[in-house]
């Protein structure tokens, strides 16, 4: 029975203090978050970056790895004088290299999905899509944010009506902030992304796609085969070994 008039007590204490706090720190918070919205391009940027190289690293090193192992494997095969070893190991070699293929495409389309979704209802152009996936991201950030304060009690009460008027008092309600730094981060991000993409990701990408299509087939053709045949000899041997059948034999003659 107490609890409610002293709901309402802490509610209006908290509107004036808010009032109060609009009306004397009003201009100083404005300028502060116009100077946010210039700083948090490149912290932006520099987050972008970070993510733009950890995914090209995350694309590089699996093919050298795989690089390595042919190499090494090839090597041990000519000291050993086991050519049959070779072809089973590179096979295994290969297999697991398609298998991380394979991941990563499936990876890559449920990280694109929701994007794809977005904009086939949509139809956003690019920087108005940029806009709305930020804005949305900065937007969540609030809420969790004003989901860590007191929520019960006199204090809660008070602290969350002060927030409320203030924010109404300077027009920077939680929307229109998240909009206004998601406007002026979307073109900013996209170009800088673009960018990125052209000097870092493309070189990288054509890098990839001739070691794929130049250099890895001629590591495979030191065991005779091509690289699907040997991604199924590992099998083929092992059916062979446990049914007496000639599938490698197939797989060679292929």
């Amino acid at each position: 029975m107490v609890e409610g008039p002293l709901s309402g007590a802490a509610g209006a204490a908290g509107r004036q203090l808010g009032e109060w706090a609009a009306a004397r720190w009003g201009a100083p918070i404005r300028e502060a978050f116009e100077s946010g919205k210039g700083l948090s391009g490149p912290l932006a940027r520099a987050l972008l970056d970070g993510a733009v190289v950890e995914q090209v690293v995350g694309a590089v090193w699996p093919s050298f790895a795989v690089l390595a192992a042919l190499l090494g494997l090839h090597a041990l095969a000519v000291w050993l004088g086991a050519p049959e070893l070779e072809r089973v190991a590179t096979g295994l070699v290969v297999l697991g290299a398609l298998g991380w293929t394979v991941y990563g495409v499936v990876a890559g389309a449920r990280v694109a999905a929701p994007h794809l979704r977005l904009w086939a209802v949509t139809r956003l152009s690019p920087v108005a899509q940029a806009r709305l996936v930020l804005f949305r991201l900065i937007r969540a950030e609030h809420e969790r944010a004003r989901a860590l304060l007191p929520g019960d009690g006199m204090a809660g009460t008070l602290l969350r009506a002060a927030l409320d008027e203030m924010e109404r008092r300077l027009d920077l309600s939680p929307g229109r902030a998240a909009f206004a730094l998601a406007d002026h981060l979307a073109p900013v991000l996209l170009r800088h992304l673009l960018g990125r993409l052209g000097l870092l990701v493309a070189p990288v990408a054509g890098a990839l796609l001739y070691y794929r299509f130049a250099i890895y087939p001629g590591l495979l053709s030191a065991t005779g085969m091509g690289p699907w045949s040997i991604a199924l000899y590992p099998g083929a041997a092992a059916l062979d070994a446990a049914l007496g059948t000639e599938w490698r034999a197939m797989l060679l003659m292929r």
